[in-house]
């Protein structure tokens, strides 16, 4: 596969619309969040306030069109649910 062809498809994929929203998340049990330019990681351990540690992470809520992503999209974010209340 050219490399072109696979960056031409991945742009021609749903279009990300930014709202006014956020929502803050809490980090599952067990783990913390840390902020790092901008972007947010796990880190193991109960929160405790160090370098970059957060207690909630701050993320933009954004829509797309729905059809066949959504039909992806859905079910994969339940699984992930599923997964990190485990």
């Amino acid at each position: 596969m050219r490399y072109g062809k696979k960056s031409k498809k991945l742009k021609e994929g749903g279009k990300l619309t930014m709202t006014n929203k956020s929502v803050k998340v809490d980090a599952p049990e067990g783990y913390h969040w840390m902020e790092e330019s901008g972007r947010f990681y796990l880190m193991e351990g109960k929160y405790q306030p160090h370098d970059g540690a957060v207690e909630k992470a701050k993320f933009k809520v954004v829509t797309h069109p729905k059809g066949f992503a959504g039909m992806l999209i859905g079910p994969a974010l339940g699984l992930a649910k599923k997964a990190m209340s485990k």
